[in-house]
């Protein structure tokens, strides 16, 4: 009868041992997947859009909300580099896509992606200079860019860089080619072709030719590419602008 029990309690021992020695073996080869899994297991990385971008779009609104009918925060300047965060929405009534930017202010909000040129840099135009379709000289347009007008470099390639931007005599944003050469991008010369732009808009001549002037007599734009042709647009405006003398009109008896 000792020995039954001697035995039972040596194969109880024995079972006990196998059932301990199987669960560590079972945490183990478990333990050893999941630090498999856990190495092998493939990152997936999604695509960081955010950068610079230019404002090709005097007076661009700034909104909380992506959709024209969003509160107002501020607007933009045409050649303003502001941050894109990354965040992109369509407006489902308009179907219009909208960009989330950062200004240097610290202000944020939605704006339309068309006139914001993401990972470009401001340029100016020198300054005529062709319009071509790609960097081919054979695929050159009727077209062509006046000198100050302002653009984006989206992108060069050899003597050529795509620009995006409106015309001084167009109507629309386009995203073209033109040469390099034609091209400024000195801060000096995006900021004089600016404030002229906004000066030959004047409502009158004489208004037009206080603003030149104040551009041309402002130390800070010393030596910027477009003094001369400022000095010859205020000559012009000023031959036009002379009072007519009452001796030298023929009236009619």
């Amino acid at each position: 009868m000792k020995k039954i029990i001697v035995a039972i309690i040596s194969l109880s021992t024995i079972l006990v041992s196998c059932g301990a020695e199987g669960e560590k073996s079972k945490k183990t080869t478990e333990d050893q997947l999941n630090e498999f899994n856990k190495e092998e297991a493939p990152v997936v990385e999604t695509e960081d859009k955010s950068g610079d971008a230019i404002c090709v779009l005097d007076k661009l609104s700034v909104r909380e909300t992506p959709n024209a009918k969003g509160k107002w925060v501020t607007s933009m300047s045409l050649g303003e580099k502001v941050y894109f965060t990354g965040e992109s929405t369509m407006d489902s009534v308009s179907k219009k896509e909208y960009f989330k930017i950062k200004l240097i202010d610290g202000k944020e909000g939605w704006s339309r992606a068309t006139f914001l040129a993401v990972d470009s840099k401001v340029g100016v135009m020198l300054q005529d200079a062709n319009v071509y379709k790609r960097p081919d000289l054979l695929t050159k347009t009727d077209t062509k860019y006046s000198p100050m007008d302002i653009v984006a470099v989206v992108s060069t390639q050899d003597d050529w860089a795509q620009v995006k931007g409106k015309r001084a005599e167009g109507k629309y944003i386009e995203e073209v080619w033109v040469k390099s050469a034609n091209i400024s991008e000195k801060q000096v010369d995006i900021a004089v072709a600016k404030f002229a732009g906004q000066a030959m808009v004047q409502e009158t001549m004489s208004d037009r030719i206080v603003a030149l002037k104040e551009i041309v007599d402002n130390s800070d734009f010393a030596g910027a590419s477009f003094m001369d042709l400022l000095k010859q647009k205020i000559q012009d405006y000023e031959s036009k602008n002379k009072e007519i003398d009452v001796q030298d009109v023929k009236v009619e008896e």
